[in-house]
């Protein structure tokens, strides 16, 4: 069977090494020409997470990630709303919350993948599809012909703008960005994601053994793509100047690295599957940043979609994908749904609302918010 990965991220290199053990060896292109350090936190449920054991490198991610002991949700004078114990709810399914950096968990993907035929610095510039087969045209002018093409190559997918003709399909801009960057430990974070929710900022600290990562987010500044990095800096600290303590302390650290700008946007594709092209993970559904949960179900609809591709021939690969859907697409979406309306409650900005939401919060466990999240942990897919 020939496939071919278009994007070589999570669940790229997911749907690579989990094909190469049925036998198989994709083709995967990746944009960039070369792999770098560049990204953030990531926290893996353990529904995705456990879905490396197959390609084994689940002993590589538990080792190299830190287990994140709570999620405690406070207001921007710093008072608990929440706090929720990984241990006690992921505890009860044998997991853990694993946090660690994007980069350190491609190199782990990558490493299940091997063997696969990778083309870096390639993209996708053309697709046609006749007679049970798709041709594609990269942008070096060579074609090929491939069985299956699987489109992972993120929230603004070229592929998907290739299939639609409308590069804005499907896209929110929640009109929020958040800005990243790393800052030293803290020890009254410890081992927790800790957040401060206050009227128009939402502030997050991820950690890892290391370092912490932290996340501003704020409404999306007027100019920002002709901002400077000392003007974005100074920004943020200025958005968040009355915030606790640990806030400060991770704000005085903002100069120290770059600090990354992320604009608040989540996808919905209306189709999944187009002919023998199927959109997988964030191409198919993005996700915002809000239940940390993006990743995790990027990485276990491209493992359904391996075990249905894995059961398949060349004739049957459109009955594989339409399974594959029906496996996965209620559960992503509805987990999207709970990321959104955390994004709702996280993302206002009048004062008085805020306050009636942070009074709401204290009553209204995050786990009830989240109850698609949770399981996803314990229902079949």
């Amino acid at each position: 069977m020939r496939i071919l990965i278009v994007g070589g991220g999570m669940a790229g290199w997911t749907l690579a090494g989990l094909l190469r053990r049925r036998g198989l060896t994709p083709t995967i292109v990746e944009r960039v020409p070369e792999y770098s350090r560049v990204g953030f936190w990531i926290g893996l449920y353990p529904f995705s997470a456990n879905t490396l054991r197959e390609t084994g490198v689940y002993d590589r991610y538990a080792k190299g990630s830190l287990p994140q002991e709570h999620y405690i949700m406070r207001d921007s004078h710093g008072a608990d709303m929440q706090d929720m114990s990984f241990a006690e709810v992921l505890g009860r399914i044998h997991g853990f919350m694993g946090g660690l950096q994007r980069a350190d968990l491609l190199d782990i993907l990558r490493e299940g993948g091997a063997g696969s035929d990778v083309r870096m610095g390639t993209t996708v510039t053309a697709l046609a599809q006749a007679d049970d087969v798709v041709t594609v045209t990269f942008s070096d002018g060579t074609t090929s012909e491939f069985d299956v093409v699987l489109a992972c190559d993120g929230i603004h997918s070229s592929t998907r703008t290739l299939l639609t003709r409308d590069p804005h399909a499907g896209l929110t801009d929640w009109g929020y960005t958040a800005f990243t960057w790393w800052t030293p430990r803290q020890e009254s974070v410890g081992n927790s994601c800790v957040e401060y929710w206050g009227a128009g900022g939402l502030f997050g600290l991820y950690p890892l053994e290391d370092r912490i990562n932290a996340i501003a987010g704020m409404p999306t500044p007027v100019g920002l793509d002709d901002m400077t990095q000392d003007e974005i800096v100074a920004a943020v600290r200025e958005h968040f100047a009355d915030y606790p303590t640990p806030v400060r302390e991770a704000l005085e650290h903002a100069s120290d690295d770059t600090v990354f700008p992320w604009t608040m946007v989540d996808q919905l594709a209306e189709q999944w599957i187009h002919g023998r092209v199927a959109l997988v993970g964030d191409a198919a559904t993005g996700f915002l940043p809000t239940a940390g949960v993006g990743a995790s179900n990027a990485i276990k609809s491209a493992a359904v979609l391996a075990d249905e591709l894995g059961r398949a021939d060349a004739a049957t690969i459109p009955l594989a994908l339409g399974l594959w859907e029906q496996r996965t697409r209620k559960k992503v979406e509805a987990n999207q749904a709970a990321s959104r309306t955390l994004a709702k409650m996280m993302f206002v900005k009048g004062h008085t609302v805020a306050k009636v939401r942070d009074m709401m919060l204290k009553h209204y466990p995050v786990e009830k918010v989240a109850k698609d999240v949770l399981r996803s942990n314990i229902e079949p897919w």
